[in-house]
């Protein structure tokens, strides 16, 4: 529900005003709180997002190191065969 949509509820219900606004006060106090939970598991996906990532640099730097390592072995071996 929208907040015009509240707003335009609590005009056709016939309450005083000074009854309106603590209803009005309830309501943001719930948004807010709900924004809060919502920015803070936003915030625990991105620290989880940025573990994953950092994780899989060091995979990949390592699978780089294991493939050049891997290479440079054939060709020496092709080298010393191709020698004799």
């Amino acid at each position: 529900m929208n907040i015009s949509e509240v707003n335009d509820s609590l005009e056709s219900i016939a309450l005083p005003a000074n009854q309106k606004k603590p209803i009005l006060q309830l309501i943001d106090t719930k948004t807010n709180n709900d924004m809060r939970e919502v920015i803070a598991e936003m915030r625990r996906l991105e620290d989880k997002i940025q573990m994953v990532h950092d994780k899989l640099s060091n995979e990949i730097k390592v699978m780089y190191w294991v493939v050049g390592i891997a290479n440079a072995i054939v060709l020496l071996f092709v080298a010393f065969v191709a020698r004799k």
